[in-house]
């Protein structure tokens, strides 16, 4: 009986997988599209719309591109103290939704973080300001690197999006507020002039990812069974 409980199991964890593998592989075809169609007709008519009308008066505008970048921080905060916060609560025999939580969040900012580093490193696409001053530069220089070529992914979308899956995954009941938080950056980073509307959408899709894949090789911890399913 046991034996066949345990393959029962085993076969739903294999065709979760594929299930899984599958949702991954159609979004990244969609996403692919989207990306495409963006940086093909919408990414420069929504940036120069957003100049524009948005960015009109200078003040605005200077006080918008003053902005600190504070991700490194934000994800250095979080990963700390969701890992110490973890420890804590494992040692305490604390083994509940929020202690996975600690778990995954500890896992998977870092390696977002440092996952849109790689991606940015790689596409090495302008980002919105420095396009605006040289439209002739618009596109993908690869890897070439530096603050100028940092637009593709958004790091903010990747990062956030990332923390936002695992509480989308561990506590549903505030999804509602989750997606208007995400709504909420993704409009602010393309009304600032921060990234073109593609950099969005791929920061999203790379949270996502990395969320999933976290979750496949942590989440899946035998402590946290009653929970993860």
């Amino acid at each position: 009986m046991r034996a066949e409980t345990e393959q029962h199991h085993g076969r739903s964890r294999g065709s979760g997988r594929l299930s899984g593998n599958s949702s991954l592989l159609a979004g990244l075809i969609l996403v692919s599209l989207a990306v495409c169609y963006c940086i093909s007709y919408l990414d420069t008519g929504l940036a120069l719309l957003v100049k524009q009308h948005v960015f009109r008066n200078g003040l605005w505008a200077r006080s918008m591109s003053s902005i600190p970048d504070a991700l490194f921080f934000i994800v250095l905060f979080v990963t700390v103290t969701a890992f110490v916060s973890f420890r804590y609560r494992v040692s305490k025999a604390t083994l509940d939704a929020t202690t996975l939580t600690c778990k995954l969040l500890a896992c998977v900012m870092p390696l977002t973080f440092v996952g849109k580093t790689v991606l940015k490193y790689i596409f090495g696409r302008i980002n919105t300001r420095e396009w605006l001053n040289a439209p002739h530069e618009y596109g993908f220089h690869w890897f070439h690197g530096g603050e100028q070529y940092c637009g593709f992914p958004s790091g903010h979308m990747a990062v956030f999006t990332a923390l936002i899956a695992v509480l989308w995954r561990l506590h549903p009941r505030y999804r509602a507020a989750y997606l208007a938080f995400l709504l909420l950056l993704a409009s602010a980073l393309i009304v600032t002039n921060y990234h073109f509307l593609s950099d969005v959408i791929a920061g999203v899709y790379v949270g996502i990812l990395i969320e999933a894949l976290t979750w496949r090789v942590a989440g899946r911890d035998r402590r946290f069974q009653a929970i993860s399913g």
